[in-house]
């Protein structure tokens, strides 16, 4: 890749747009993300949009769009240029979500040429905005100073008031403060604001999401008085036992030379009351930093398990009066690192945490407060503790709620450089004209969110190489904020940048092995947290428990985020009307290129309807383990432990189903254990169990009071034990009328006055499977080693390296058929010559009086283990009728599982229709598994139908298409829901296994080995039986 850099002396003759030495003209030092109140009472409550001193500029702004920049209306600020022909747009809103433009999807890379500071002007578009707002003379002349604030502006921007010229500034995630007073007048007033899409800027812009553009935040002017805090700093830490309060903190005073009386007074709040209060003289600290401490303080700390919050004022005052007042939620907490662990109030917490972009399936990246707050909600309720702002700063709101309800959170800069790749000659770190802009945004987000207690560990950037430009910034961080540790995912991987500057080895994607290899004692001063880990996209999140136990047997390995909470998708409406969410491709010319469905990583659907992996995060996740410690003569001893770092368990209460053969027998009263953080303790229990059946027992940890944001009975952690396996299934198999066989052409008949099964000789499958007049099957079984290309198989190229076994399935040559009649049953044998893998498979059908029919079958591997890869499932596949549309199972569920991933998926006796079996994954693929059945049965609506039972277990999907509706060949197509158009028919498997879906990442990694199916002998056998009411 070829990568010009021409920076140099001739950069004035450019527009500060296509320039890497100016980040901003004419705005404000970045500041902490606070309010200005007239009072200590006003600024107590919080409510900002309220006071006098807050005015929105949110809502309707007239809109132009040019595609280059050289069309845009170039004197449209001019007060005189008449706008009212233009179209309207909402502000704050992404012009692609509106009707202009389109938006684009790249995983990493830009699209344009790369040619820093330059970027494509064929097309770039330009959004020109204007709108009018009202000031009272009152308000002007109150001597009080306004300021225009803009949250976030994609990319870059210009701002104008009155015709006059503001300033400017880019960078997109991280306001933008501008001084106006001097720019306003009395009555009507008139802003314009010019936005680019691609800036300079947009060089350290190369996240992993969709490229969108335009106003995303707020946009407000606010007013202050002459003299004001202009900035403050607080932390709230503990003493060196990790009890007392102590909190520090400055104040930069900006003020006038004629106030000689200016006093600061803070103080602490707690429940409306003060528990703490100084009062600091100003004296020489005017237009400087004001330092404070107070400290001893008897106070509750702050945790994710518990954020206990207080408030704290501070008012600058002349004497007697209050000029002005703002406040902050606190949290007193410590964040640091000792011993090669991260620990929180001196506690080695885990991070059991995700990534989450901003994302909005209608919006784009304008998100809703009832957004954020839905999100916080699902993070408690699936035991999701910590965020990373991938990979920027959040909405403000955000950092809002996760003080509130209790989030770790990892804030990281916008910064990512992707595109350039990482070598030491061309990634910007390395590259002094680049050192500004990553300075800028690394202060800016720590400056503006700094106040915040969620907020644990500072992350410079992501996927940005490595260079100076961090190893400087990681020092400016630990100068200007001792008290949280630095990451960078990068650092240190280069060859001449060895200098220590992460102080967590986040490797993202790292697998256990290589953890092993690279990690566990080598670094003995810092901890292991994956950045990224788990990736999600699609059918997948598998070997979850497996990265946990490893986490959990390594006391430095401390956790990590999951890639990523939620789908990327936008809402689309097809040629039909219908909607589906449509992904990268979608949307834009071809000329610009795009990494498909790479965007649909998430744990939720865009609407935030959760996928089946969810279940399973939440099971792995949980803080409570429930173990089976020994038994003995009816006496079962479980092993509890908390593995919450700062609750007692007895805040909750335990109760537990006794499970026989998959019906609750039994129901335990609630109990509450008085056990301490990181504490276990054991619990006998007496139980009668009958001999021959299957006992599980199912425990459940549950609120007992109604929480900030869970309900009162909500389920924490679940356990499933089984108590005693069961008696090998043996079926009666009554006798009803000597079976007849008939040979016809292509066609043998077994039948009696019940029942008629059909083969067909030329294929050895059921062409007819009838009893007492109803058909059953329409056509199978059929042998099946073949699944529709999951998106961690496209990642792996699995879809081509296992195509022998697609073969096998679609090619199977019937070689011989043979049948025989014995005493009560027909014994029907069919071998197939699997070609492609070199193997035969048997498939031996007992035809029984009663009309069951057992099925066994017998896979026997004669190819080449090391040319072939895994079996993608062993099983058999059948059609039956669209009328057993109800199925129930005694198997694993209620939702989607599979072998890799099934933790969470209870045994139990089950029920749904075929309809709700189906998942819509966002690109079409494998869906809809269960495992470990014991039986199935698809039923009509009479009850009548067909059972399955394994001998002794099977697992099983039923939908309504085909697995070939699912697989797009051996490329991935730009395919969606709407795609998918049910069948009139039910297509059933019923398998011996099928292998794990995998997940470490979606670009190479395999399925873990003891969740494949190697290339081996393999056998099977169950039952079919005739259900009527």
């Amino acid at each position: 890749m070829f990568i010009a850099f021409s920076f140099s002396s001739q950069a004035q003759e450019y527009p500060e747009w296509q320039r890497l030495d100016v980040l901003s003209v004419n705005t404000e030092d970045p500041r902490a993300n606070f309010h200005y109140y007239d009072s200590e009472a006003d600024a107590l409550t919080g409510e900002y949009k309220k006071s006098g001193n807050y005015k929105s500029l949110n809502g309707s702004w007239k809109f132009h769009f040019s595609e280059v920049p050289e069309e845009r209306p170039e004197d449209f600020y001019k007060t005189t240029y008449d706008v009212r022909d233009w179209d309207d747009i909402e502000v704050p809103g992404d012009w692609q979500m509106q009707g202009y433009d389109f938006p684009l999807y790249v995983s990493a890379g830009f699209t344009f040429e790369i040619n820093p500071p330059f970027v494509d002007t064929t097309y770039n578009p330009v959004g020109s905005y204007k709108r009018r707002f009202d000031l009272s003379y009152d308000d002007l002349m109150a001597g009080k100073d306004f300021y225009l604030h803009f949250g976030a502006v994609n990319s870059a921007f210009y701002v104008w008031i009155n015709g006059k010229k503001v300033g400017y500034k880019e960078g997109t995630k991280t306001p933008a403060e501008f001084k106006i007073t001097s720019y306003l007048k009395p009555g009507e007033n008139s802003i314009a604001v010019e936005v680019y899409r691609w800036s300079s800027a947009s060089y350290l812009e190369d996240q992993d999401f969709w490229r969108l553009s335009g106003i995303e935040r707020d946009v407000y002017i606010y007013k202050t008085p002459k003299s004001r805090i202009k900035d403050f700093f607080v932390t709230p830490g503990l003493d060196e036992n990790y009890d007392k309060g102590i909190l520090d903190g400055y104040a930069v005073i900006d003020a006038e030379s004629s106030r000689k009386n200016l006093q600061l007074n803070i103080k602490i709040w707690d429940d409306g009351k003060v528990i703490s209060e100084i009062t600091k003289p100003i004296g020489e600290a005017k237009n400087d930093t004001l330092k404070f401490q107070i400290s001893g303080l008897d106070i509750k700390h702050w945790s994710a398990e518990r954020p206990n919050l207080y408030s704290l004022t501070l008012s600058l005052n002349d004497t007697d009066k209050t000029l002005m007042a703002t406040s902050a939620n606190i949290g007193f907490r410590t964040s640091e690192i000792k011993g090669g662990q991260l620990l929180v109030n001196g506690k080695p917490i885990l991070l059991k945490g995700v990534n989450r972009h901003e994302h909005d399936q209608n919006a784009g990246h304008v998100i809703s407060h009832e957004s954020m707050l839905q999100d916080i909600k699902l993070f408690k309720e699936y035991n999701i503790n910590a965020v990373r702002n991938s990979h920027y700063p959040a909405d403000p709101y955000w950092y809002e709620l996760c003080d509130k309800y209790g989030i770790y959170m990892i804030d990281e800069a916008n910064l990512e450089s992707h595109g350039f790749g990482y070598d030491e000659d061309k990634t910007p770190a390395n590259k002094p004209e680049f050192e500004k802009m990553h300075h800028d945004r690394i202060a800016r987000m720590m400056q503006t969110n700094k106040n915040h207690p969620s907020i644990i560990i500072w992350s410079m950037g992501n996927e940005a190489g490595d260079g100076p430009a961090f190893i400087k910034n990681y020092h400016w961080l630990k100068k200007n904020d001792p008290s949280r540790p630095v990451q960078y995912e990068r650092a240190e991987r280069g060859k001449s940048f060895q200098e220590p500057h992460t102080d967590i080895i986040p490797w993202m994607y790292a697998g256990v092995d290589y953890i092993k290899e690279n990690y566990l004692g080598k670094y003995p001063d810092r901890p292991f947290i994956w950045c990224e880990y788990a990736h999600g996209m699609g059918n997948s999140t598998g070997d979850l428990i497996d990265l946990w136990n490893f986490v959990y047997e390594n006391p430095q390995v401390q956790g990590g985020f999951i890639w990523d909470w939620v789908d990327q998708g936008f809402v689309k409406t097809d040629e039909n009307g219908k909607k589906y969410w449509a992904y990268g491709g979608d949307f834009g010319p071809d000329r610009y290129r795009h990494d498909a469905n790479f965007v649909i990583n998430g744990l939720v659907n865009p609407d935030r309807t959760p996928h089946p992996a969810l279940y399973e995060v939440k099971d792995v996740y949980q803080n409570v383990e429930i173990r089976l410690k020994n038994k003995n003569a009816g006496t079962f001893t479980f092993d509890i432990e908390n593995r919450f770092f700062f609750t007692n368990l007895n805040e909750y209460e335990i109760t537990y189903d006794l499970i026989k053969d998959g019906q609750i027998v039994q129901v335990g009263a609630p109990i509450t254990i008085d056990l301490v953080p990181q504490g276990s303790t054991l619990q006998k229990h007496i139980f009668k169990l009958e001999k021959g059946a299957e006992y599980f027992i199912n425990f459940y940890v549950k609120t007992k009071n109604i929480g900030a944001i869970l309900a009162n009975g909500h389920v924490i952690a679940k356990k499933q034990i089984q108590l005693q396996e069961g008696n090998e299934v043996q079926l009666p198999i009554a006798t009803s009328g000597k079976l007849r066989t008939k040979n016809k052409g292509e066609n043998l008949t077994i039948s009696n006055t019940d029942v008629e099964v059909i083969f067909d000789k030329e294929t050895g499958e059921l062409s007819a499977y009838n009893f007492k007049g109803k058909d059953l099957i329409k056509k199978g079984p059929k042998p099946d080693f073949w699944r529709a290309p999951i998106d961690n198989d496209f990642g792996n190229n699995f879809q081509k390296r296992a195509k022998a076994w697609k073969e096998a399935t679609v090619n199977p040559k019937l070689i011989d058929f043979a049948s025989e009649k014995e005493d009560g049953y027909v014994e029907v044998v069919t071998n197939y010559q699997l070609d492609s893998v070199s193997s035969t498979l048997k498939i031996t059908y007992k035809i029984y009086e009663n009309g069951t029919i057992e099925v066994g079958n017998d896979f026997q591997f004669n190819g080449d283990a090391e040319k072939l890869t895994s079996l993608p499932r062993f099983g058999n596949s059948m059609v039956l009728p669209l009328a057993y549309d109800n199925v129930e199972w005694y198997g694993r569920g209620p939702y989607e599982n599979y072998w890799d991933r099934k933790t969470s998926a209870f045994v139990g006796i089950y029920k749904s229709s075929v309809e709700d079996l189906y998942v819509p994954y966002i690109r079409p693929q494998e869906n809809g598994y269960r495992t470990d059945n014991r039986w199935v049965k698809l039923t009509d609506n009479k009850g009548n139908g067909i059972k399955f039972t394994g001998m002794p277990l099977v697992s099983f999907s039923a939908l309504r298409n085909p697995t070939s509706d699912f697989d797009p060949g051996m490329e991935k197509a730009q395919r969606h829901t709407t795609d998918i158009k049910p069948k009139d028919a039910i297509y059933l498997n019923i398998d011996y296994k099928q292998m794990g879906v995998g997940g470490d990442n979606s670009w190479g990694a395999k399925t873990w080995e003891k969740y494949q199916l190697k290339p081996k002998n393999y056998s099977y056998t169950y039952f079919m039986e005739p259900i009527f009411e």
